[in-house]
């Protein structure tokens, strides 16, 4: 059993699944080499280290570290745990998921998942038939002054919430569990037992890229300071903030009918669902909650340029100075678009139509541009204190987001700006550049012992042949992996599997091993073998100079003890040992 599923059935599960295959869903993939090469989709980076492996059916980015297989790939990519990735590429390959073999908890905890997404289809459903059958109720009738058509409801699942009671009861009918309940987000208790937590709201369900209801937004009618305007799941084992951005299974849905370049960005589900029901359906939206960096690489997933089209409010300017940082970092290409004459997208496109906004996004200014311009208007450009504050903030900004060739062109406007030379201004950025990618200098690590370090690499060097099938002949090195540390670990997993007849691959090691980047698993993984001959006699002569070493610090060890004892029979005895070791030392050395 691995993670609770048997590892014949993840050997199946792989091999049906090429990684490959598989990535190429997600990346555009370059083969050179006779391996696959992209950008990496787990950090920033502007040339591509990111490798497959076809034979060994596993990757490694040269830039960070990430390394896995195709169950790991697609966890990191679709942000989910490793049984939903096996779930996901079992169903994909049209295979049936083991559940007597699972271990108890594995298999609770999947229980309970397929519970709460149970719950939260039924609630969805119960809202919107709410919705259907009380078409008068004061929900529904904030629904119509929306101006939102059937198809957009339908698309949306939208719903409400017409009381605090009805739901509970509805799902406790339908044999749910109180806990189950709670658990899902869908209900609270309080004195007087469970109530709808969403009540008398309208409801916005949150999905996640799957298009799987995980969580609801709703909105209050109620203009009073005592409920707040919105009302969120909490988290729950299937619900993260962090990760959700509302309709982002529609643009998932975009990708892989290759109809998707590009995705804006907007703060309110009615802004969406409004672009949306205009037909700009390459629209998703962060909720009125700051963009995180889960965020950004969900959306780098997807598209490498974003239109950001926050509200024009105060706020909306401070959030899309934040999302300007967090997308930027993810190595996406930023635009932003000020819109002029209403508050949001919704209140635009009903004034203006469809047109006139598309024609603000195709003209959608560079990130950079906008926080020149715009933050220019926090200060008074006539005064020499605050003409040095906002010269300080736009540099950083170009500094931060800008090649060196678009710098040119920024520091061009700025100049027209402050009237400032441009050749003081090259000089400031120079410095603020400098104070930016100064790199700290390393702690000092202690010298390690050559002896270890060489027996270290050596033990490396031996499992790398092992696990890349290069040696058969494992009696001369089985001393080498008596210990409990994760070479030992491994050299038993290998062993286990050839005395068992198993194949295995560097594949298989990942749903055994927790494998961090450069940690020394990971090292046995990428081993640079040199030619067959030349590793031939380097693998013979190691293993001489591991058991000479290994003989050297059993002299050692008997030296101290002679030295150290007071029994004459004692030391006696240790000085014939030392004899012996002296003659294997000199036959090893032979």
């Amino acid at each position: 059993m691995t993670k609770g599923v048997p590892m014949e059935f993840l050997d199946l599960v792989r091999s049906k699944n090429d990684l490959v295959d598989v990535a190429s869903r997600y990346l555009t993939l370059t083969h050179r080499g006779g391996n696959y090469w992209a950008c990496c989709p787990f950090h920033n980076e502007k040339t591509a280290s990111f490798s497959i492996k076809p034979d060994g059916q596993f990757y490694k980015c040269f830039g960070c570290g990430e390394a896995g297989n195709v169950i790991n790939f697609v966890a990191k990519m679709e942000n989910i745990d490793f049984m939903s990735a096996v779930e996901m590429l079992a169903k994909n390959a049209g295979l049936e998921m083991p559940s007597s073999e699972q271990n108890e908890e594995m298999r609770k905890r999947k229980q309970q998942r397929d519970r709460l997404f149970q719950i939260l289809k039924l609630t969805t459903e119960f809202y919107a038939n709410n919705l259907l059958n009380n078409p008068n109720s004061p929900q529904a009738e904030y629904i119509k002054s929306r101006k939102l058509n059937e198809e957009t409801i339908k698309k949306f699942q939208l719903g409400v919430s017409l009381n605090y009671d009805d739901l509970p009861k509805f799902l406790l009918k339908n044999n749910f569990k109180e806990e189950d309940l709670l658990a899902a987000g869908v209900v609270g208790k309080n004195e007087h037992g469970l109530y709808d937590f969403y009540g008398k709201r309208v409801i916005f369900p949150l999905c996640n890229g799957f298009g799987d209801v995980v969580g609801f937004s709703a909105r209050t009618i109620e203009q009073s300071p005592e409920h707040t305007k919105y009302k969120n799941t909490p988290q729950t084992p299937i619900f993260n903030k962090s990760e959700i951005l509302f309709a982002y299974n529609f643009a998932r849905e975009l990708k892989k009918q290759h109809l998707l370049d590009s995705l804006v960005i907007v703060e309110g589900h009615i802004d969406v669902i409004t672009c949306h029901q205009a037909g700009i359906t390459n629209t998703i939206g962060c909720m009125g909650t700051a963009l995180t960096q889960q965020h950004a690489r969900k959306i780098k997933q997807l598209v490498d340029n974003v239109i950001i089209c926050l509200d024009g409010d105060s706020a909306g300017s401070n959030a899309t100075y934040k999302a300007i940082d967090v997308l930027k970092n993810e190595g996406l290409r930023v635009k932003v678009v000020r819109l002029t004459g209403a508050k949001d997208p919704d209140e635009f496109i009903k004034v203006y139509g469809k047109e006139k906004f598309l024609n603000f996004l195709e003209n959608a200014i560079d990130c950079v541009d906008f926080i020149l311009q715009d933050s220019a208007k926090k200060y008074d450009l006539t005064s020499n204190a605050d003409k040095t504050k906002y010269v300080s903030e736009a540099l950083n900004y170009i500094s931060k987001f800008s090649t060196i060739a678009e710098q040119e062109i920024y520091l061009s406007e700025l100049q027209q700006l402050v009237k400032i030379p441009i050749d003081a201004l090259r000089k400031s950025l120079t410095n603020q550049t400098n104070k930016t990618t100064a790199i700290k200098p390393e702690l000092e690590q202690p010298s390690e012992n050559v002896k270890n370090k060489y027996i270290l690499d050596s033990k490396i060097m031996f499992l790398a042949a092992i696990l890349h099938k290069k040696v058969k002949n494992f009696e001369q090195i089985v001393g080498f992996f008596e210990g409990n540390d994760e070479l030992s670990e491994l050299y038993k997993f290998l062993m286990e599997k050839i005395g068992n007849n198993k194949d295995f691959n560097i594949s298989t090691l990942f749903d055994n091993f927790d494998i961090a980047p450069n940690s020394l698993i990971d090292k046995v993984i990428n081993y640079n073998f040199p030619p067959d001959e030349v590793f031939n006699t380097m693998l013979k002569d190691t293993i001489k100079r591991v058991k000479i070493y290994e003989l050297q610090q059993q002299k050692e060890d008997l030296i101290n003890k002679m030295n150290n004892s007071t029994d004459i029979n004692e030391r006696y005895d240790c000085l014939n040992k030392l004899k012996e070791l002296d003659e294997k030392i000199k036959k090893e050395k032979m």
